[in-house]
């Protein structure tokens, strides 16, 4: 077990030890207790989080047990930030202080092999900021995250659990929403193909002090909602606004005559009669259309598809 721990803060000018006293009215836990607990509550939550998500996206991961941190909450923030993505929950009659990071590897892996059918494991994924597509999505690895926790910490099963809109980064100190309490960082190594990335929750020690640790109830039944992530991602990718590009072939020139061409100098469509235009977007040829005139505004009046690939939606990340 890797636990790193804290340092007590130094007496004041009176003696008073404050770090004592937080450990006397129970919101900083004893090291040892605290990794110990964290330990525990690791080795359970990984199963649970493995089977919970299978069962709901049909999507095959590996979480183990990684690294337990200890220190104020803000502190750890800023250690675990790194390219992840952001994400505040809530467990009820728990804490309402969860918060969460998850690496942007694995939900650019995820989003890639949902959208794009891409063998997981052949995937080279690099970290990156989010587009909006996969911030929107990664909302499904926290709340499969929040549920697995609640399966595990809270004491009634009905327990309402709630994960907030992700964000690509942390709230500033002045913004931040949630006190800068004595807390410990959890983090699950997620393993999707092969990507790997740290899934880290942030608990208050106060609250993980005072939790008994359910056994893990692995539901081996069929989720009816088994899917609703490729479900709701593809319904973001349809409403998604897409620009469109429309490319009309030139008459071909050789490269001497190009390089001495001249403002007011005019070149020919490269057919005569209907003027045939390739619509494309995201780099992606999608139909080709003709070229015509409504009042004032060219338009262009779809004809047919521009390849044999019905399933261009798939391209768009």
């Amino acid at each position: 077990m890797s636990v790193a721990t804290e340092s007590p803060q130094t007496s004041n000018h009176q003696g008073f030890n404050p770090d004592l006293l937080d450990r006397m009215i129970g919101v900083k836990g004893n090291g040892a207790d605290i990794g110990s607990k964290s330990q525990t509550l690791l080795n359970a939550l990984g199963p649970v989080l493995t089977a919970t998500f299978l069962s709901a996206t049909g999507v095959t991961i590996d979480a183990r047990p990684g690294e337990i941190k200890l220190g104020r909450r803000r502190e750890l923030l800023t250690e675990l930030s790194g390219d992840t993505v952001y994400c505040e929950a809530t467990i009820a009659d728990w804490s309402s202080d969860i918060c969460s990071l998850c690496g942007t590897k694995l939900i650019i892996g995820m989003v890639e092999c949902l959208l794009g059918g891409s063998d997981p494991d052949q995937l080279d994924i690099a970290a990156r900021p989010l587009s909006g597509i996969e911030l929107d999505m990664s909302l499904v690895v926290f709340e499969q995250l929040n549920d697995s926790l609640r399966s595990l910490v809270s004491s009634k099963t009905d327990a309402k659990a709630r994960a907030k809109n992700p964000h690509p980064e942390h709230p500033e100190e002045e913004d931040d929403p949630i006190a800068d309490f004595h807390a410990v960082s959890l983090t699950l190594d997620i393993e999707f193909g092969s990507v790997a990335a740290p899934l880290t929750l942030i608990l208050p020690q106060s609250v993980l002090l005072k939790t008994k640790i359910n056994p893990a109830k692995l539901d081996k039944k069929t989720d009816p909602n088994k899917g609703e992530w490729t479900e709701r991602l593809s319904d973001r990718v349809s409403k998604s606004q897409i620009s469109l590009q429309a490319a009309v072939a030139l008459q071909p020139l050789e490269l001497g005559e190009i390089s001495r061409l001249q403002p007011g100098d005019l070149i020919a469509f490269a057919h005569n009669g209907d003027i045939e235009v390739t619509l494309s977007a995201n780099g992606q040829a999608l139909y080709t259309c003709a070229l015509g005139r409504a009042g004032s505004r060219y338009m262009v009046k779809v004809e047919g598809q521009a390849g044999p690939d019905e399933n261009w939606k798939t391209d768009f990340k």
